[in-house]
């Protein structure tokens, strides 16, 4: 009953809102780069298998989310370092299935954490809320694939349109490192252009972490309601090291071209320095908003 109450809320939402213009995107993020360089380097090198992103949004507070945690993890393990997960507990509209658990508000539990970013409110913007307005949702390349209508869907589809990108080329190749530097987190990336491309290229980068137990809203076998308080949260989303809307590649896409950057940002104290990760994907950024390539690597 409760997703059906937010799904008709989201619809009128939607409805009184699709004939606004909308404004052109502000960079409002802090500059985190301490280095960034392009140059040319010939050979060209071999392109790198590819590798897929799965944005995952998930809620707290949505019993079915766990369903599709469980999924993208299949997929996953099913493809060995080339498939990629970022799960994102967004603020705004989604509020009521992502918030934390608060006994003293009339909840059943209280959890120790808040997973809600603005970065992740952002991005679900940017990205699309998906058919049905509820959670959860998700999207494989933020792609829209075959006859949908959306990028961001339900994740028993996500399955069949991984395996359809798994098996394309990839243009760039992606080398990510990171390393915890006293009170900060410093991750420097080389792009490597294996082929020419043509369309405006952007690079975000991710911070997330693994291994955060708290509790969880879940279903049992007969599809009751329950609450699991040692639920594993992996891949969630701590902060952008980029902007959320990406950073801008700005050179020439061709065989050989190589962008260096490396950037460093402050370390949220409440973090566990030991399950940190970054994720990493190169990117389209107009109508489309295809990711061309991800990686991710332990924060060491």
């Amino acid at each position: 009953m409760k997703h059906t109450i937010y799904f008709i809320l989201i619809s009128l939402i939607l409805t009184f809102t699709s004939c606004k213009e909308e404004p052109p995107y502000i960079n409002f993020t802090p500059d985190r780069t301490v280095g960034d360089t392009s140059y040319i380097k010939l050979p060209a090198p071999s392109a790198q298998p590819r590798a897929i992103y799965i944005e995952e949004f998930t809620g707290v507070q949505c019993p079915n989310c766990p369903k599709a945690q469980a999924e993208a993890k299949l997929i996953s393990e099913n493809n060995p370092n080339r498939v990629f997960i970022l799960t994102m507990h967004p603020l705004g509209i989604m509020t009521p299935l992502t918030r934390p658990f608060d006994a003293t508000k009339g909840d059943k539990k209280t959890s120790k954490y808040d997973f809600r970013t603005e970065p992740g409110a952002r991005i679900f913007e940017m990205v699309g809320f998906g058919q049905t307005g509820s959670l959860p949702i998700g999207n494989v390349n933020r792609k829209l694939f075959g006859s949908e209508v959306h990028r961001n869907i339900d994740y028993q589809k996500w399955a069949a349109y991984a395996a359809q990108d798994l098996a394309e080329p990839t243009s760039v190749n992606i080398d990510l490192k990171a390393k915890n530097t006293g009170d900060s987190v410093e991750v420097e990336i080389t792009l490597s252009y294996t082929s020419a491309v043509s369309d405006s290229q952007y690079v975000s980068i991710a911070l997330a972490e693994n291994g955060i137990i708290d509790v969880q809203e879940s279903k049992d076998d007969q599809g009751a309601s329950i609450y699991e308080d040692n639920y594993a949260h992996n891949h969630v989303l701590r902060t952008m090291v980029t902007s959320y809307f990406g950073d801008f590649l700005n050179a020439s896409y061709e065989p050989g071209r190589v962008f260096y950057k490396k950037y460093r940002i402050l370390r949220n104290k409440a973090w566990n320095s030991a399950n940190l990760e970054v994720v990493a994907f190169v990117h389209l950024n107009t109508t489309k908003k295809n990711v061309l390539h991800a990686k991710s690597a332990k924060v060491q």
